[in-house]
């Protein structure tokens, strides 16, 4: 999906994963609704609730379903829904599902937007129809997975006061990136959850790193769900263990992740306290074990009891059985790092806003050697503070060109990019074209992380740089033939 700057994984969240497993297994194979609840599943939808600012939070296992459920939970037939032509297909599926009456005006575009419900308004008047004869609704993404554009919250906000609609907004990119406390899109302009947007939905698959997806807003938004947001009545709870890497994520966001771990330690303890003593004299502690002069009977007995294979000659059984030994020792011996080695809070903010701040300054620096290579041949299309970058091939080499061309010079790139450089970099001219109502401009998508670091963005523009000369002189080459 993006260029991975080699981004490292915490040791916290991996431990707080592997305890929850082990103790509540990995999901309950029901819905919420029906044996489904599990202590983690409350405990993460009160913390993003808290986090947010909203008086309450539902938790679904997918994250595209989130959305889905969202809008079809309160959008029906005979409502009207007025929707950024560039939102995504999750947005898309829910709109399509609601069998609402539907109006699309053009991305980002306040002029199109106002013009649109200036129209819907003049028709109530030559109806004598009331604004609150139906129910109507805004739709669009506070940062958009397709365009890395940002939506100008604070004007259609304006416009949804005046206009007397609801605002539905997918912050799935922006929860965890935008805003000074990584809040999302409406801190990133200065508004509120359930003041200025009634409903909020979005995917914990991106910034926080775990899978399934939220809404929050009012008591009234979420209980409403819980008996008609489809994807949470009828699909599987979330495995726990992935609620609370979510949780984690969010303490950490809130610059409280020592709390969470401080506040586990003895239940951490007590757990691998009891995988060593839990079944008596079944558990044997590695450091007695002799490998080496165990008997064949006696190896296929321990190799059983960790549910290992137990087939093969002697040395192999006693290679298997030390391989499992030495890395369960390793496994023991892990523990949560100390947060206070790691930046967390507004810090960790700061530093991927520098980060997406440095990455987009260095494609663009005319006077960088090998950002030079890029100037008039690709350009980016997206947000200067978005953390999803596109690069567009520019207008001289665009022009003359047919979609399925471009594409095939942007997979060229990509390819280039991984074989001779390493850098992974995606093409994205074959997007689901068929479920969109605006298809993008083919492009090169990139996504800056908190980890990367500047000898990361020189590498990358260097590739990418050596990537783009020789693709595009190439291609030049055969148009002339």
């Amino acid at each position: 999906m993006c260029l991975d700057f080699a981004q490292r994984h915490y040791d916290a969240h991996i431990y707080f994963a592997s305890q929850t497993n082990l103790t509540l297994g990995c999901g309950s194979c029901g819905p919420r609704g029906f044996y489904g609840t599990i202590d983690a599943h409350l405990e993460v939808e009160e913390a993003m609730s808290s986090f947010l600012g909203t008086e309450g939070a539902i938790l679904y296992s997918d994250g595209a379903s989130a959305a889905t459920s969202t809008v079809a939970a309160f959008a029906k037939r005979g409502d009207l829904l007025i929707v950024d032509e560039g939102v995504s297909e999750s947005l898309l599926v829910g709109v399509t599902l609601s069998r609402a009456n539907v109006r699309y005006f053009r991305h980002n575009d306040m002029k199109d937007l106002k013009r649109v419900l200036e129209k819907v308004r003049l028709q109530d008047v030559q109806y004598k129809r009331k604004s609150t004869d139906q129910r109507r609704f805004l739709i669009v993404e506070g940062l958009y997975r397709n365009w890395g554009t940002i939506a100008p919250l604070k004007e259609i906000v304006k416009l949804k006061e005046e206009y007397h609609y609801r605002l539905i907004v997918d912050d799935s990119h922006a929860i965890g990136t935008l805003g000074k406390n990584g809040r999302g899109s409406l801190e990133h302009a200065g508004l509120k959850p359930m003041v200025h947007a009634e409903i909020i939905t979005f995917s914990l698959e991106n910034a926080l790193g775990s899978v399934g997806g939220m809404t929050v807003g009012s008591e009234e938004v979420v209980d409403h769900q819980r008996l008609s947001g489809a994807g949470y009545c009828f699909s599987a709870s979330a495995p726990p263990f992935l609620s609370k890497v979510c949780l984690a994520s969010v303490r950490r966001l809130e610059g409280r992740l020592d709390e969470m771990i401080t506040e586990n330690a003895e239940w951490i303890e007590e757990e691998d306290i009891d995988r060593v003593e839990g079944d008596g004299d079944a558990a044997i502690v590695t450091d007695e074990l002799n490998v080496t002069g165990m008997k064949v009977a006696d190896l296929k007995i321990e190799l059983k009891k960790r549910g290992l294979g137990v087939s093969g000659r002697k040395a192999e059984l006693q290679e298997r059985l030390n391989d499992y030994l030495s890395s369960s020792a390793d496994k023991e011996d892990s523990s949560p790092s100390n947060p206070s080695d790691e930046i967390s809070g507004t810090t960790l903010i700061e530093r991927l806003h520098q980060n997406i701040s440095h990455l987009y300054t260095t494609l663009t620096n005319s006077a960088h050697p090998h950002a030079l290579k890029l100037r008039n041949r690709l350009i980016i299309t997206s947000h200067p503070q978005s953390p999803i970058l596109y690069l567009c091939l520019a207008d001289q080499e665009a022009t003359g060109r047919t979609r399925a061309e471009q594409t095939s010079i942007l997979d060229q790139i990509s390819a280039h990019c991984l074989i001779e450089g390493k850098v992974a970099v995606v093409s994205t001219g074959d997007h689901v074209k068929k479920y969109l109502q605006l298809v993008p401009e083919p492009s090169l998508r990139l996504i800056a992380n908190v980890s990367q670091t500047k000898d990361d963005v020189e590498l990358l523009v260097r590739v990418l740089g050596d990537a783009v000369e020789s693709v595009l002189v190439r291609n030049a080459g055969i148009l002339m033939e």
